[in-house]
């Protein structure tokens, strides 16, 4: 079979939401994973089946993320720091959201020594932190001040990409009159779905089936 140029997204909706001392408003599809209501997360599936049932492999070249917009978080009104992290995930594996935010929060990004996940599953990752800047007349803008990729952008035979945006704010605390603002996301990866010698596809989703065993 002749190898095919391919280009696959994900998309991930704008959250405007308003916190009102206990829970966030207007999520608009994310999901809150802490009590402390600091740690928010959107999640989507790419369906692949139809490759797979051809037994195609997906061999990524490049990767992007489109999040045209800005960041906003207003914390509590005497909080003596302001900021937020942003990872975005494309892998082949699920993931467990309450691990990955643990594991990151002790510094061991996914795929990392001592992370819960293989770096092989990790097709696109990015992490990403952002602060308050005062000196921008903007209410509450958080201007980007690190951005490190940690993806392997190894072929993939799965039938399923698992696709995450994961938001963690940092503040003393949140109060009734905190906001927050995330722009729409559109994660890419471009590649080529090729097929591959029997032997090395049957390797490949062996080893596949191996990694998600293991989750």
């Amino acid at each position: 079979m002749k190898d095919t140029e391919r280009r696959i997204t994900a998309m991930h909706p704008a959250c405007n939401a308003n916190f009102d001392g206990v829970v966030w408003s207007d999520l608009n599809g994310w999901t809150v994973l802490n009590p402390a209501a600091t740690r928010l997360a959107h999640e989507t599936i790419i369906d692949l089946s139809g490759y797979a049932q051809e037994h195609l492999t997906f061999f990524p070249n490049s990767v992007g993320l489109q999040d045209p917009g800005i960041y906003i978080f207003k914390p509590k009104a005497d909080s003596v720091f302001n900021g937020l992290t942003v990872l975005d995930i494309i892998t082949s594996v699920p993931m467990d959201l309450d691990r990955l935010a643990n594991s990151q929060a002790q510094g061991r990004g996914p795929g990392m020594l001592g992370s819960d996940y293989e770096f092989e599953t990790i097709l696109f990752g990015m992490f990403r932190f952002f602060t308050q800047n005062q000196n921008i007349p903007y209410p509450n803008y958080q201007q980007l001040e690190r951005s490190q990729r940690f993806d392997s952008g190894d072929p993939s035979a799965a039938d399923k990409l698992y696709c995450y945006r994961m938001v963690n704010l940092a503040s003393s605390g949140l109060d009734e009159l905190s906001q927050l603002k995330i722009p729409a996301c559109r994660q890419l990866i471009a590649g080529t779905m090729s097929e591959e010698p029997d032997l090395v596809y049957m390797q490949r989703l062996k080893r596949s089936y191996e990694l998600r065993e293991e989750v």
